[in-house]
């Protein structure tokens, strides 16, 4: 391949990160602006020079925080991540300094709100646009970068097919090699842009050899863990300080990540909540008018930690179950009124809950939440049930989105369902809760098993 072909961005990274930078300042500006059209606030001289500063402390927290550096062997949730914690330090900073010099009262409240709010969305939309584009370029053999894994064993073996998979990352493997002097060689001869080492643990002083050999080259240098065990008991690695750790069970909010899902939950389920909030309002009428009974139904789950919370639902039945005995839904259920049939067949009984979610009980993304009884029963026939209110409960999930929604009339199907909850919570991030909310509005609402 063509080197020139192969990178032909790389002369130009400079420069897309110059247009990257202009584009996060007209973005900032640009939706101050049409907040305060919106709210018909007149664009003052105090306002410009928040704008001002708000761009200075942005394009400052984001380089701290390596935010227009190359991702490209980074997820979408870590590029949005950084983006939103950036953005939540410049707000940080701006209220300081309004407080400092006594101007917050010179702002109208609601711009200021609104513009806080859409901000970040707009930025994320906008670097996801280019991680996007420059993921398709590398998809198509067009800015790629080489790479090569020195090391044997299974890890070695395996993670060429890995990459592989992985087309838009634009690896290209260069070699493999057992021996540290003939990739060494390699290297005089060719540039290679990133070696995986693939070492076991035993093979301490053969990793500390390569690192400092290449540690004289431009190539950049990872090192690969055996994975093997954490993908048989289906967890993760972390790091305690410089130790690794394979987690079996915990919570996945570690360092920012409780922040971020906290973030993602307030600003997503405010905008949500604004935009369903006519359907909401003919939803309410239409249960009320159709059958006798109040418009929602409460009904006590299990939230975070096992804490018993209330989640709010259409109600959709002639019957408010919530005692030691809950009968799921079946098909025909004779309890199920009209209306509630069509609530439950497009999930909008559970519209409700994004209350629950600025009441900061439920999460948007998260295992969904069983009634009590449901709880105690399956609890001693599945192992590991109880690891999934090491989260929140959320509207949808891991599990919803893969066809395990509705009744689950075998033990079988709620098994599956609790793997997937496992699963999502030992792989959690903004990348992930993003995609599991697209396919839910693209096709997890016409589950065949709700009813």
């Amino acid at each position: 391949m063509n080197s020139a072909h192969r990178g032909f961005l790389r002369p130009l990274s400079t420069g897309i990160s110059f247009i990257a930078r202009l584009c996060d300042a007209a973005i900032i500006w640009l939706a101050l602006s049409a907040s305060l059209r919106l709210f018909n606030v007149y664009e003052s001289s105090l306002y410009q020079y928040a704008t001002l500063l708000s761009i200075i402390f942005y394009l400052l927290i984001a380089e701290f925080s390596s935010g227009f550096s190359s991702a490209r062997l980074e997820n979408y949730g870590d590029i949005a991540g950084r983006v939103i914690v950036s953005w939540v330090f410049t707000g940080i900073a701006l209220f300081l300094v309004a407080f400092f010099t006594k101007t917050s009262i010179e702002f109208s409240r609601l711009a200021i709100g609104a513009w806080l709010l859409i901000t970040p969305i707009l930025l994320i939309a906008e670097r996801l646009f280019i991680f996007f584009c420059l993921r398709r370029l590398r998809s198509s053999i067009h800015n790629t970068r080489t790479y090569a894994i020195l090391g044997s064993g299974n890890v070695a073996k395996s993670l060429p097919e890995q990459i592989q998979t992985l087309a838009w990352t634009g690896l290209q493997l260069v070699g493999q090699y057992d021996r540290l002097e003939d990739l060494l060689n390699e290297l005089e001869n060719k540039p290679i842009d990133y070696v995986f080492l693939t070492y076991s643990e035993s093979e301490h002083e053969k990793i500390v050899a390569a690192i400092k050999a290449l540690n004289d080259s431009t190539t950049s240098t990872y090192l690969v863990p055996d994975l093997l065990l954490s993908e048989l008991l289906g967890s993760r690695w972390i790091m305690l300080g410089n130790t690794p750790l394979v987690v079996i069970n915990d919570h996945p909010f570690f360092d920012g990540g409780w922040l971020l899902k906290k973030i993602e939950d307030f600003v997503l389920g405010l905008l949500i909540l604004i935009l369903i909030s006519p359907i909401l309002a003919i939803i309410a009428l239409t249960v009320k008018l159709s059958s006798p009974g109040p418009v929602l139904f409460k009904q006590r789950r299990h939230g975070l930690n096992g804490d018993i919370i209330k989640v709010y639902k259409f109600r959709t039945m002639t019957v408010l179950d919530d005692g030691d005995v809950v009968v799921q839904a079946t098909k025909n259920d004779v309890r199920i009124t009209p209306v509630g049939k069509f609530l439950r067949r497009y999930s909008l009984d559970e519209l409700p809950q994004f209350l629950n979610v600025l009441q900061g009980t439920m999460s948007i993304v998260g295992p969904r939440p069983h009634a009590l009884a449901h709880n105690e029963h399956y609890r001693k026939l599945i192992d590991g049930y109880m690891q999934r209110h090491k989260v929140k409960p959320g509207i949808t999930g891991w599990a919803q989105v893969n066809g395990f929604r509705g009744e689950t009339d075998t033990l079988d199907k709620m098994q599956s369902r609790v793997e997937h909850d496992i699963y999502y919570i030992n792989h959690w991030s903004l990348g992930l809760d993003l995609k599991i909310i697209m396919l839910t509005i693209l096709n997890g609402l016409m589950g065949k098993t709700a009813y």
